[in-house]
């Protein structure tokens, strides 16, 4: 009788609990604070990050939208002022009513027009239509000259925008037309008009007599996006509502951060998300934070504020990296105090698992020498008093009989692998044998035809030899040897077929096995009303294969297509030369076809479509399994009501013995 081991004491069993619960409230007391405050810190940095961008650009956006919108405010109440000089409305009513007073208003309004320019640098022309439009008075900026507009030069202007629009203004309206949709990156923004203002002029009566038009030029648009602020040195860009760059300093910039915009292109909804660019150009003023690589603050500006259509936005970006470096001295910071803590806790746990888990360590080597070896002759001896000396006696006596069953179990094994082999043998013979079975018929028609013609000549030959007609008997016999030959060959095939079995791989003559199989398989094809197309290259290696199995892997596949197929059809074998080292047989039917769930299953044992008694569902498991075993592939295309092509590829000889370390010796 075997000794049992010695029930564990109270003492042990508490104190065994007790340090596992101290380990668990260590880990507990350390990390759990720390987590939580660090995370708390480092949140709330981040946001602070976060909210101070936003800060920024939100402020940066604003103020250059109100500088912007204060040039147009002051371009409509210069133009306003414009429209009501007495030189203005003068000489509109002196080319009405008083001709011969034009030149004089012309050239006082021509001088006072070009003092207006002269004292307002934000501005390149000016110019005054009458009630026809023709151009009365034009006066532009050209570089650093002002001067009036040559009469021969003075065009009308009726279908021009900004005569249409100051004429569907109501009453002392004032139309705001943008001049540019897009400003080339080589053109500054201040030599170009970006905005021109056209409104009526009325006489004494209230009549309209005229239009006054008013270009703004982007100089005081410039100013107020590139002025950089002491606060940020930050500067804006400007796009129209359409998204058009107008000015974009991001595109410039060529320092530190040049990189981040460098995807940037003429129009903002190439260069942003469409959900970034649709709130941009949504006419209004707001931020965006949902974008992952940057933040964006916009405004919009209205150059007629009563015209809701057309505007500019004024957008600044900040781009998340830059935030990267403080919020990596955050991490870092959290990062150091959390390995400063583990490390303490490591070494304190190390020290106390050292001491209270000793025997689990030998129960543990124990355990992994016995998966190592499945032997159960090295027991593992432990002597704790405790739950441990009981879990390794416990380990002990499964292992012996975890050993024991192994044993018994690779018999067994042994004996089902011996079976199987077995069985797959008989079934591949039992397949060959229907095979056989199904090609005598044609193999017996094949034969009977030439044995009429053997038995016919042999009478005609008698008769010659007795009429002494040696020639013409010479000929019949011809004949007889002829289709004597045919018959030997065609049992030949059918006997080489029945008695060959596969085995060592070598080199073979594909061409030549596709002309053996398909003479066998001719009679029953074209019986059924199926034509058989041969296709062979003549000029394909030789390949790496077992000829007995080859002629098994052309039989399945072409009967399977006889199987899928109804009169009419056509059945294509083929042979073809892929590349230097590979040849593919490819046969292809116009058959029923199939669908993808049949040949996710179709090379698998026993697996058929037909009813039963028509197919074992073994022929192209076998052709699959032999296909590998050459070292080659099979595949199938394939849809319902379309066909079927089966492309078996195979190793060229050459290669294969070239190459011994991969293909001949490999196969041995």
């Amino acid at each position: 009788m075997t000794d049992r081991p010695a029930t564990p004491t109270v003492n042990a069993m508490v104190f065994n609990k007790l340090w596992k619960r101290f380990m668990v409230a260590l880990l507990l007391v350390a990390f759990a604070p720390m987590a939580y405050f660090g995370l708390q810190d480092l949140r709330m940095a981040q946001g602070s990050l976060t909210e101070e961008a936003v800060r920024q650009i939100f402020l940066n956006a604003m103020i250059r939208s109100k500088d912007i919108e204060r040039a147009f405010l002051n371009a409509q109440v210069d133009i306003k002022n414009l429209r009501h000089g007495y030189a203005v409305t003068s000489l509109l009513a002196a080319a009405r009513d008083r001709p011969e007073e034009t030149v004089f208003w012309t050239e006082l309004v021509e001088r006072e027009l070009m003092r207006f320019l002269a004292n307002k640098g934000g501005y390149s022309a000016v110019g005054l239509l009458d009630e026809y439009g023709d151009e009365v008075v034009a006066v532009y900026r050209s570089g650093d000259r002002i001067a009036a507009l040559e009469n021969f030069r003075k065009r009308n202007h009726v279908t021009s925008s900004h005569f249409v629009e100051a004429a569907k203004q109501k009453g002392l309206g004032v139309a705001a037309i943008t001049m540019r949709a897009i400003v080339p990156q080589d053109v500054k923004l201040s030599s170009v008009t970006l905005t021109r203002y056209a409104t009526k002029v009325f006489d004494e009566k209230g009549v309209a007599t005229g239009i006054i038009y008013l270009d703004l030029n982007g100089s005081e648009v410039l100013d107020g996006l590139s002025r950089i602020s002491l606060e940020n040195r930050r500067s804006a860009a400007l796009v129209t509502h359409a998204g058009k760059y107008l000015f974009n300093p991001f595109m410039e910039k060529k320092a530190t951060h040049s990189t981040l915009f460098a995807m940037e292109k003429e129009n903002i909804n190439v260069a942003y998300p469409r959900s970034v660019s649709r709130q941009i150009l949504s006419g209004r003023a707001g931020i965006i934070y949902d974008d992952p690589k940057a933040l964006f603050a916009y405004a919009a500006v209205f150059p007629e504020p009563e015209d809701r259509s057309r505007f500019f936005v004024v957008y600044d970006r900040y781009p998340r990296e830059l935030m990267r470096p403080e919020a990596g001295v955050i991490n870092r910071k959290y990062a150091m105090g959390a390995v400063g803590a583990l490390a303490l806790v490591a070494l304190v746990a190390a020290a106390l698992s050292h001491a209270l888990t000793r025997h689990i360590r030998t129960l543990r080597k124990g355990v992994e020498r016995f998966a190592d070896t499945r032997e159960g002759s090295g027991k593992i001896i432990i002597r704790s008093g405790d739950e441990i000396e009981a879990l390794a006696e416990a380990f002990n006596s499964m292992a012996e009989s975890l050993s024991e069953y192994s044993l018994s179990l690779e018999k067994k094994v042994e004996e089902r692998s011996l079976k199987i082999k077995e069985v797959e043998r008989k079934l591949m013979e039992a397949e060959k044998m229907a095979a056989i079975g199904f090609l005598s018929a044609g193999v017996a028609h094949e034969i009977n035809n030439p044995i009429s013609v053997v038995v016919t000549r042999l009478e005609l030959i008698r008769r010659a030899v007795e009429k002494g007609e040696i020639e013409k008997a010479k000929k019949d016999l011809e004949v007889v040897t002829h289709h004597a030959l045919r018959v030997g060959r065609i049992a030949g095939n059918l006997l080489t077929f029945s008695r060959s079995k596969p085995g060592e791989l070598s080199s073979v003559d594909l061409n030549e096995i596709v002309r053996r199989v398909l003479e066998l398989l001719d009679y029953p094809v074209t019986k059924k009303g199926i034509a058989l197309q041969v296709k062979l290259d003549e000029d394909i290696p030789f390949v790496w294969a077992n000829a007995a199995g080859m002629e098994q892997v052309i039989y399945n596949i072409v009967f399977n297509a006889f199987q899928a197929s109804e009169k009419g059809a056509v059945i294509t074998v083929a042979t073809i030369r892929n590349g230097t080292a590979m040849v593919d047989l490819r046969i292809t039917d116009t058959g029923s076809g199939m669908s993808e769930d049949v040949m996710a299953h179709l090379f698998e044992p026993f697996f058929t479509t037909k009813e039963v008694g028509q197919g074992s569902g073994l022929g192209l498991s076998i052709s699959y399994g032999l296909v590998k075993d050459f070292g080659g592939t099979i595949s199938v295309e394939s849809q319902p009501g379309a066909g079927a092509s089966f492309t078996v590829s195979l190793r060229s000889a050459f290669e294969v013995m070239k190459n011994p370390t991969r293909g001949a010796i490999a196969d041995a």
